[in-house]
């Protein structure tokens, strides 16, 4: 819809904007053994950004982490038995 504005005239145009659905993000990978190349079952995957998220790995070091919000996150993966890495 066109608006016409006269020379002078002054007029308030309040407009409001319905946000485009967020497709949310995916990541899942697997965590194993640097020395072996065996799986680690239990291992947490944290992901931390503008929200925190945080996955388990199962029995073949395979993790699923859905509907996170997409943005940069940075990834810590730890467990008992292991260093930490950070990602």
């Amino acid at each position: 819809m066109p608006i016409t504005l006269s020379a002078g005239e002054q007029r308030q145009l309040d407009v409001q904007l319905t946000p485009l659905p967020i497709e949310p993000a995916r990541l899942s990978g697997y965590v194993t053994d640097a020395s072996t190349g065996l799986p680690i079952g239990g291992a947490t995957v944290h992901l931390i950004g503008p929200l925190a998220y945080t996955g388990v790995t199962d029995n073949e070091g395979v993790y699923d982490i859905v509907a996170i919000i997409p943005g940069s996150y940075s990834v810590e993966v730890s467990h008992p038995d292991y260093e930490t890495a950070t990602i």
